[in-house]
């Protein structure tokens, strides 16, 4: 069970994004969202320089532990980043209240099992530590930031279309 979720995890959450957008159209709008989005693609991008590219996989894997950046913070801050980001898209689409907490319940569910299972999977598998970003001079960092492009505009959009 744990596999599939881990291996489908994208497309669980944009099956969640589309059931949520469904069962709750029209957006509302809401621009203090915004903070929920830039601190959630901030910490994403960072998290993501500090992790390497094994995160990006379909398989569980840990081939070295990162102890650097929010990794000194949070034990999983890509979970914690994405939750911001779709708290911030459920506020834009249902506004504040008992709705957009509903909307963000499924992928919360979801990161909560996920971080558990990776939690001990790396507690059973002892791996190297490493202190240092992963990328310091691949240049990622740029593609890091244009990959929170989708996100930008998604919350543009239903911003844009929440307008009277």
């Amino acid at each position: 069970m744990t596999a599939f979720l881990f291996r489908f995890r994208g497309e669980l959450l944009a099956a969640w994004g589309a059931a949520a957008l469904f069962a709750s159209w029209p957006p509302e709008g809401c621009t203090a969202s915004v903070a929920f989005l830039v601190a959630g693609l901030a910490l994403r991008a960072w998290a993501r320089r500090h992790i390497g590219p094994h995160s990006r996989g379909r398989e569980l894997s840990c081939p070295e532990r990162s102890v650097s950046g929010p990794y000194r913070l949070f034990a999983h801050p890509l979970y914690l980043a994405n939750i911001l980001v779709v708290a911030s898209l459920s506020l834009v689409l249902a506004g504040p209240g008992c709705r957009a907490a509903l909307l963000v319940a499924g992928p919360l569910i979801l990161y909560v099992f996920l971080a558990r299972a990776e939690s001990a999977f790396v507690r059973s598998r002892p791996s190297p530590e490493r202190s240092t970003p992963h990328d310091a001079n691949s240049g990622r960092w740029k593609s890091e930031w244009a990959s929170t492009l989708p996100q930008i505009a998604a919350w543009c959009i239903l911003q844009f279309l929440s307008s009277p």
